[in-house]
């Protein structure tokens, strides 16, 4: 099963910073950057309509090599969505199984991967994504133990107690707890994806699965519809009587 992990930055990166370092810790990883261009008037594709093109991922590759450790990858955001779903369809070849998407709005466009939100203090302005709070799966802040980390990790927690907070320092190395962090929330995300892929093959003989099932096997499962969806995505499963734009 695939692990896909998505960096969503606040402040500006200094060069040591979490993406690079992550890369040099855990080993393994591509790293598919991202670079957003104008918006475009295509609309999501959908699990349910039939795959792209398969020329998409070449019109917006930027790198020589797709199976390198670095794919750069340029295009409108609709387009860098279906491009990146694409990549994990069923008979595409692949040298890598863990992926890490940057430079990008993961928790908008990916919502399917593990979220990660480093925060570069001082990050004027941090109170406009709200959102990429309420919906990290880790926050890894870098800055002074002043004030202003205390002030941020007050008002993070007053929005999720629960989220797990690292105060890290710009060097070569990640703190070993958050490794143990990281390595403990891609456990948990392969095991949800290790599930969805066998009740898929209990309750399905043919390789489709209607909207409204899918809907409640993330119920059951306790696993968000779009963590489904990218299963399904990987797994070959076409999601049929989605009419309203679930996936």
């Amino acid at each position: 099963m695939i692990l896909v992990a998505a960096i969503n930055s606040i402040g500006a990166a200094p060069d040591n910073s979490f993406e690079s370092v992550f890369i040099k810790e855990f080993t393994g990883f591509q790293t598919v950057k991202l670079s957003f261009c104008a918006d475009s008037a295509e609309k999501q594709l959908q699990i349910c309509q039939p795959e792209p093109e398969e020329g998409l991922l070449r019109s917006v590759l930027k790198s020589s090599d797709m199976s390198g450790p670095l794919l750069k990858l340029q295009g409108s955001g609709d387009r860098l969505q279906k491009a990146v779903r694409s990549i994990f369809f069923p008979g595409r070849e692949r040298k890598y199984e863990n992926f890490l998407l940057t430079g990008c709005d993961g928790i908008t466009y990916f919502p399917w991967a593990v979220q990660i939100v480093d925060v570069y203090l001082p990050a004027l302005g941090w109170e406009q994504k709200l959102e990429w709070i309420r919906k990290a799966d880790v926050i890894v802040l870098y800055g002074s133990e002043g004030q202003e980390s205390k002030g941020f990790t007050v008002e993070v927690k007053r929005l999720r107690p629960d989220i797990p907070i690292f105060m890290e320092k710009a060097g070569p190395y990640l703190s070993g707890p958050l490794k143990d962090c990281l390595r403990d929330l891609f456990a948990a995300y392969l095991k949800n994806r290790i599930k969805i892929k066998e009740v898929l093959e209990e309750q399905t003989t043919e390789r489709q699965i209607e909207c409204g099932k899918a809907h409640k096997l993330a119920e059951r499962l306790g696993v968000d519809l779009s963590l489904v969806g990218s299963v399904c995505d990987e797994s070959g499963y076409r999601i049929t009587r989605c009419g309203l734009g679930c996936f």
